[in-house]
């Protein structure tokens, strides 16, 4: 993955800001996830999330008074822009700030490690078990 995608992700979900929950988006094996995300999904998706990535990296510091790429910001910075992206008064934007996160959550969501910190240490059901189950 290339280290400004990286930036942006750990910007949204950086680590040890929970004590709870320490990993970060780094953390949470995001390379696996996103090589297994590239491959399976649509090509619309697909697109869209790189527009997002680069809407992050390049629109957002703009939202903010800043030259881009968000990459050159320090970590506050980078926050406020990402906020100001969330609360932009162009939809598009906050729609790709929302799938930026939605990706980032079903990663860390399925990262074990986070899984069993959050009391959900059960592995998937496979569909065959819940099938016979409700019958």
């Amino acid at each position: 993955m290339v280290s400004s995608t990286r930036i942006v992700l750990d910007t949204l979900l950086p680590a040890q800001a929970d004590p709870v929950l320490s990993l970060g988006a780094a953390d949470a094996r995001f390379d696996a996830f996103y090589a297994e995300f590239d491959r399976t999904v649509t090509p619309r998706l697909r697109t869209a999330f790189r527009l997002a990535v680069w809407a992050a990296l390049w629109i957002s510091p703009l939202l903010i008074g800043r030259l881009p790429p968000l990459t050159r910001l320090e970590p506050p910075a980078r926050e406020r822009a990402l906020g100001a992206m969330a609360r932009s008064r162009v939809y598009l934007l906050r729609q790709l700030l929302m799938l930026l996160k939605l990706v980032v959550g079903f990663c860390y969501g399925a990262d074990p490690q986070v899984r069993a910190v959050i009391g959900y240490p059960r592995p998937p059901m496979s569909l065959m078990k819940v099938l016979k189950r409700d019958l």
